[in-house]
């Protein structure tokens, strides 16, 4: 039998038991990272360890942000639990333990490349590094929109709440936090390319650099869409619904909730990855050969642009399933 309490004790592990799961993953793959470009380089041992620390550290502002949600559902104001505010609750927990698990192992695939770069170019490890964190720090945006969603969640949830209007949370938690792994998979798979280039010619740091800031924003817009379509779940007025729908009321009010958030939550999974894979191959590219970066440029974010479409799509279809009555 499925309890208020079981409900919240769920969410209360969900988000810090998937944030230290990602965060220690990742650590690990930094950590890895930083003592293989140590053995294979003698002279750059301080400027490695530098960078993994630095890494290391926004690695672990995933499991900080769920710690944070945790404490406050764990010490916020004292309430009567019911199904409708343990289904919230559940929300705020499955938004930010997904996007922390996600966003921790895609920063640590960043760090140990630019190790691995660091190893192979040690004088230049200062530009390797700002390219690092840059890279992290866009990969820490889906962690940002969670907690954002968890706080509105959170903001919205009184004593009074209804079952529906707990389901109704549950599906925006749930859509940010599926909606973080497809762009987290991708800015991985991009992060990690651009840090090695970065290591190969010095000389197309500058093109590099901005290749990789319209990529990786190009790759993010997904999660864009999911977060607006959490905003909407969330401010969905589902007594209307339910007013109408007679017996079949919590059925068609949750598939009108759920529906939209996994619309746009799956069927953007795909879109970052690709657009993450088509990049990372052209990063090497821009760096290997200068005199064809603008044709490489234009190519490469055509391309993206193309991929992007099916992420429209979804939104389009999202948009009109969170809009409808029933």
């Amino acid at each position: 039998m499925i309890s208020p309490e079981l409900l919240h004790t769920a969410a209360i592990g969900a988000a810090i038991v998937l944030g230290g799961i990602g965060s220690g993953i990742g650590q690990g793959i930094a950590g890895l990272g930083a003592l293989q470009a140590m053995s294979r380089q003698t002279t750059g041992h301080d400027q490695i360890i530098r960078t993994m620390v630095l890494g290391l550290a926004l690695i672990e502002s995933g499991v900080i942000l769920s710690l944070v949600i945790t404490l406050m559902m764990l010490f916020g104001p004292t309430q009567q639990l019911t199904m409708g505010i343990g289904l919230a609750e559940l929300g705020m927990g499955c938004a930010i333990g997904l996007s922390a698990l996600a966003i921790s192992i895609a920063s640590s695939f960043a760090v140990k490349a630019a190790c691995e770069s660091i190893a192979r170019q040690p004088f230049f490890y200062q530009k390797i590094i700002t390219l690092m964190l840059l890279a992290q720090s866009i990969i820490g945006a889906p962690g940002v929109f969670a907690f954002i969603i968890a706080l509105l969640i959170k903001a919205n949830t009184t004593p009074t709440i209804s079952d529906l209007e707990g389901i109704k949370y549950l599906a925006a938690g749930l859509t940010v936090g599926i909606g973080s792994i497809g762009p987290s998979i991708g800015q991985a798979i991009f992060a990690q390319s651009s840090c090695y280039a970065a290591g190969r010619n010095q000389q197309a740091y500058g093109k590099l650099l901005t290749f990789s800031l319209l990529s990786q924003a190009v790759i993010q817009t997904p999660l864009i869409f999911c977060l607006i379509i959490a905003i909407m779940i969330i401010y969905k007025s589902v007594a209307a619904i339910a007013a109408t729908a007679g017996e079949y009321a919590t059925l068609i009010t949750s598939a009108s909730c759920f529906a939209p958030g996994f619309a746009i939550s799956v069927g953007s999974l795909g879109t970052a990855i690709a657009i993450g894979y088509a990049a990372s191959k052209s990063s090497y590219y821009v760096v290997m050969d200068e005199e064809n970066y603008p044709l490489f440029i234009r190519t490469s974010l055509l391309a993206q642009a193309i991929i992007e479409s099916a992420a429209i799509y979804a939104l389009i279809v999202a948009l009109i399933l969170v809009t409808k009555s029933i």
